[in-house]
């Protein structure tokens, strides 16, 4: 048990540890789900779960100033609990869900402003000119802010289900329930932030022929992304093909003025 618990440790690890590997989505559950199935003996079962809960979280990304729930806690914990359980991949949500919105809630409150101290300390590290304590105090920053998160996954891990599940039976009815109402209106609201940034005259008509293709034809969203990468291929293939003539032509001209370019 201990060594599991060890290598439960060393998962969510390497899910926090975007800000040392960059954005390589190792935290997202459809990663993290085979590797707890890998620690659990039945990577089927984790690669099955760990799926579930990708779609369950597929809008837990951070967009502008909103922060989803810690789907890393969430996956691992969940994954892990329900095949410790034996229970289907429905039970992995049921734990996950919650235990990444208190998490998120912990991490708010506890590890961000540790993050922010050393945020602090790499402003005087600059003004020292100390590049070694710049980059140390930059990556312990990373990990500091999730410390919540790096402590439970291997205590609830290791305590089990049932500690886990009292754990979540003190929270109030109306807590619980505000908190899953947010989970689930929160992914909407980061991708209408997401539509505010990137929407404009250009992006707009592609963004409703998508929303037309999926409420009257019926077409589902691998259909639609198919029919996009056609259609850019299609435009960038014939835009160079209307653009070379044009280039050819100023070549033309360049070389008939012997080259010469004032700029």
């Amino acid at each position: 048990m201990l060594v599991k618990t060890l290598l439960i440790f060393l998962i969510g690890f390497l899910g926090y540890s975007e800000w040392l590997l960059g954005t390589s989505y190792f935290q997202r559950p459809i990663v993290l789900g085979p590797l707890v199935g890998l620690v659990m003996g039945d990577v089927v079962t984790g690669v099955i779960m760990g799926a579930t809960m990708e779609l369950a979280m597929v809008g837990a990304i951070s967009v502008g100033a909103y922060n989803p729930p810690d789907t890393i806690s969430g996956t691992i914990l969940g994954v892990s609990l329900a095949m410790q359980a034996g229970a289907d991949p429905s039970a992995a949500l049921t734990l996950g869900i919650p235990i990444a919105t208190i998490v998120l809630a912990l991490d708010t409150a506890l590890g961000q402003p540790i993050m922010l101290l050393l945020i602090h300390r790499i402003d005087k590290n600059v003004e020292d000119g100390d590049t070694r304590a710049i980059t140390r105090n930059m990556l312990i920053a990373g990990w500091a802010q999730s410390w919540c998160g790096l402590l439970i996954i291997p205590a609830a891990f290791y305590f089990g289900a049932d500690a886990v599940t009292e754990l979540l039976s003190v929270i109030p009815d109306f807590v619980q329930t505000g908190m899953d109402i947010a989970a689930g209106l929160l992914p909407a609201l980061g991708f209408a932030m997401l539509a505010q940034m990137i929407m404009n005259k250009t992006v707009a008509p592609f963004f409703f022929a998508g929303f037309f293709l999926m409420a009257y034809f019926g077409i589902g969203t691998t259909g639609v992304a198919i029919f996009a990468a056609i259609l850019v291929v299609a435009m960038v293939v014939l835009g160079d093909v209307v653009k070379k003539p044009q280039a050819v032509a100023v070549e033309q001209a360049d070389s008939a003025l012997g080259g010469f370019d004032e700029f």
